[in-house]
């Protein structure tokens, strides 16, 4: 068509050039309509699709938040420390409240109460009281509440002293003001304004990313409940919006309100630039007007599609190019509409799927690469790795929070530093990380296992400070451990924990691991309740002086009778309770009964010590010398009656440090006593600096001492070896007269065994007591 008109426009010029100015009119307002109807088209529902991207990324976080909250308030009331607070409330608030405090500034919560089982406030943080029930905020799982003109996103959870009991001792409440949430922060980056609402009842704004005096005049009586755009006059502008459920079957909802200057920025900017374009195309095309139809025409054409694309979602990267500066500037102004619209989009996903702090994946994007990993095939090889900072708490409240998180940063730092190209490394908790690996190979689980732990034998150095850090790894695979992810999550997470139960760096999952760590698990959350309900109990058996025949020492040793059970062997709780850290409280319990007993002797005349176990977890805890000294000034009691009795292996695990607490021990005046020596691998120079004050002998060397030589050839060697290192000496295991006549042959201090009496309870020990000393008076 074009050249005809060109041959017409050579014979009748006049007439050619009026004719193809007006095509070009034509050409150019077709273009025009096409473009702003498909720009304009594609403006809607970008803004619709953000609007709903913006909705669903709000809820998200909210619940999050609250389930986060609800998740902390339920480890929070399964603490132990915690559930005594409660309980002495009454006599001791101040130290709750303090406790809360800390607990609000760990999980960055703004707000708690603490409730009795009569719900009556123990402690608060706020000015005014919780207007509605704690249970009914525990029903609903997340709640919005207006607490002194303040909406908050409260969470729940009850408080049970014994775990199995029906009855609720009380109630902790924790909340985040929405406002922290809901903010201009929020606008800034998804360009709504998103308000929470309450429409069902007062249709009050509860929050909002508008400023106060703005958020409180939005007409939500006006606003119509759909989730298509609608607009609206508000605060002088124009507005676009929607709203949206919270989540299903809620009362509350999301109202999104764009500005239609935000909403149509590119669509604005279009039409100006080709209103230009249509003027520039008018003057050029008198002059030129075949060639810049043709350089006119393909570009814009281009550039239709390259819209049309972008309505449909997809990403655009070859936008044309042209000498004309207004089709350059349409092309210009489309590929940044798509870049700002992909740049919001990449926030988003940063804040859902990234770790704040350490910008590695988080466990969202942790579990959601896993799950697509089982997703793409129906028994899929997947190897996971799961990591865990040991004694990171001790740390962190050691030298600080902010150092902590500068410890977690360098960490995460040095494993990328390390790691294969398309490994996927992920922050999953405070302390926890995690590692999908690109290439499974369970024949390789031990040696990928090895190269993480290698990872941490060099030391962090924060500000001068010099950090040895220990790691404890899990490691599972599928399809041999696991069908699922959910599964394969649970075997490393297993692995892992077994590793804390036999000191080891490292663990690949075995099935036989399960069963254990669920009767670990089962046991020491027993253990804890055992505790608290009194089912430990203490038996007593007597050291006896071998040259004087009177009882020097009684040796306290708990017992545990269970409700359902019956009696639980020590063998079975006391190594796992070391394992999980719970034996520290054991260690306190124990100290404390026989300490009390001590006290009820002394007033009754009677002057004899009691021996107290303690663990290498005990001897590793800096707070033991500061408990122990405690404890006698509370029984008033002399440190020289108190024996404490630390196992060979204990001390040899850390020689100086168990040395250091040692001293500090003697330096109080407590007797020191080696238990089981001559089982263990300690070497001589260790004992001659250890500042100890007796060996007790192992039993198996005693049990059958009165009929086997080599037996008394290594008791009488112990016995020298104390005497000559001026320590005193204890044979455990003495079963009969003539073992017990040998020991004092050989100048053994004290001798102990079910000879003289076996481990007894307070009320047989002394019915036994009173007649063996009346016997040997």
């Amino acid at each position: 068509m074009i050249n005809r008109l060109g041959q017409r426009f050579n014979s009748i010029q006049a007439r050619i050039l009026a004719l193809f100015l007006l095509i070009i009119v034509v050409i150019l307002a077709i273009t025009v309509f096409v473009v702003k109807n498909g720009t304009y088209d594609h403006s809607v529902r970008q803004a619709l699709i953000h609007s709903d991207t913006s909705a669903r990324t709000t809820a998200e976080k909210l619940v999050n938040q609250g389930t986060l909250l609800q998740t902390a308030l339920f480890d929070l009331t399964g603490n132990f420390s915690v559930k005594q607070l409660i309980a002495s409330a009454k006599e001791d608030t101040a130290s709750l409240a303090s406790a809360m405090e800390n607990f609000q500034s760990r999980y960055e919560a703004d707000i708690y109460f603490v409730f009795d089982n009569q719900s009556q406030v123990l402690t608060q943080s706020a000015d005014t009281p919780l207007p509605v029930d704690p249970q009914q905020i525990y029903q609903e799982r997340i709640a919005f509440v207006d607490i002194n003109q303040q909406v908050y996103l409260l969470a729940a959870a009850p408080m049970k002293f014994v775990k199995t009991s029906r009855r609720i001792d009380g109630w902790i409440v924790m909340g985040m003001s929405v406002d922290n949430i809901i903010n201009q922060r929020l606008f800034d980056i998804t360009q709504v304004h998103i308000s929470l609402a309450k429409l069902a009842e007062s249709s009050k704004v509860l929050a909002s990313t508008f400023e106060k005096n703005l958020f409180e005049q939005i007409p939500l009586k006006k606003l119509a409940a759909s989730e298509d755009l609608q607009e609206i006059s508000f605060n002088s502008k124009l507005y676009f919006y929607s709203i949206q459920p919270l989540f299903e079957d809620s009362p509350y909802h999301l109202v999104l309100m764009t500005p239609e200057d935000l909403a149509f920025i590119s669509y604005n900017t279009l039409i100006y630039d080709i209103i230009i374009l249509m003027l520039g195309s008018a003057v050029l095309a008198l002059l030129s007007a075949a060639i810049l139809s043709k350089i006119i025409a393909g570009p814009i054409y281009k550039l239709v599609k390259a819209a049309d694309h972008i309505r449909q979602g997809e990403y655009v990267t070859d936008f044309p190019h042209c000498s004309t500066n207004e089709v350059n500037s349409l092309s210009v102004a489309i590929s940044e509409m798509q870049s700002g619209i992909q740049e919001r989009e990449n926030q988003i996903n940063q804040l859902a799927f990234f770790d704040r702090l350490t910008g590695l994946p988080n466990r969202n994007q942790f579990n959601k690469t896993l799950e697509d990993v089982f997703s793409r095939e129906s028994a899929p090889k997947a190897m996971i790795a799961l990591i865990d900072i040991d004694r990171f708490k001790e740390i962190n409240d050691t030298v600080g929070h902010e150092t902590g998180d500068k410890l977690l940063t360098l960490i995460s730092e040095r494993m990328q530093y390390h790691a294969n190209e398309k490994d996927l490394y992920a922050r999953i908790g405070g302390d926890e990380f995690a590692v999908i690996f690109d290439h499974p190979d369970p024949k390789r689980a031990t040696f990928v296992a090895e190269q993480l732990v290698n990872l941490f034998e060099q030391p962090f150095v924060i500000d001068n400070l010099v950090l040895d850090v220990d790691v404890s790894v899990g490691i599972a695979h599928a399809p041999e451990h696991a069908k699922t992810a959910e599964q394969l999550i649970q075997c490393a997470d297993i692995a892992l924990y077994s590793c804390k139960g036999t000191h080891t760096t490292y663990a690949v999952f075995e099935p036989s691991l399960n069963k254990y760590s669920l009767q670990r698990l089962n046991l020491m959350s027993e253990l804890k309740e055992a505790l608290i309900r009194g089912e430990l109990e203490l038996h007593y058996q007597p050291k006896i002086a071998v040259d004087t025949n009177k009882v020097d020492t009684v040796e306290c040793l708990i017992r545990w009778i269970h409700p359902e059970h019956g009696f639980i062997p020590p063998d079975e709780f006391i190594g796992l309770a070391e394992q999980t850290g719970a034996i520290r409280y054991v260690t306190q319990w124990v100290l404390r009964e026989a300490l009390s007993q001590s006290q009820k002797w002394q007033a009754q005349g009677i002057q004899v010590g009691v021996a107290v176990n303690i663990s290498a977890v005990d001897l590793a805890d800096l707070r033991l010398p500061g408990i122990v000294s405690q404890l006698l000034t509370e029984y008033d009691v002399d440190p020289s009656l108190l024996t404490l009795e630390i196992t060979e292996s204990a001390i040899m695990g850390d020689p100086k440090a168990a040395i250091n607490s040692l001293n500090s021990l003697r330096r109080m005046g407590i007797y020191l006593s080696i238990d089981d020596f001559g089982t263990g691998f300690s070497s001589m120079a260790q004992l001659k600096k250890m500042p100890v004050h007796e060996l007790k002998i192992d039993k198996a060397f005693v049990l059958d001492l009165a009929d086997n030589n080599d037996d008394k050839v290594m008791v009488k060697t112990l016995v020298a070896l104390a005497t000559n290192l001026g320590l005193t000496t204890v044979a455990e295991g003495v079963e009969n007269q003539q073992s017990l006549d040998y020991l004092a042959e050989i100048g053994c201090t004290k001798g102990q065994g079910f000879f003289m009496s076996r481990p007894l309870p307070i009320d047989k020990f002394d019915e036994w007591f009173a007649q063996y000393t009346s016997n040997n008076n």
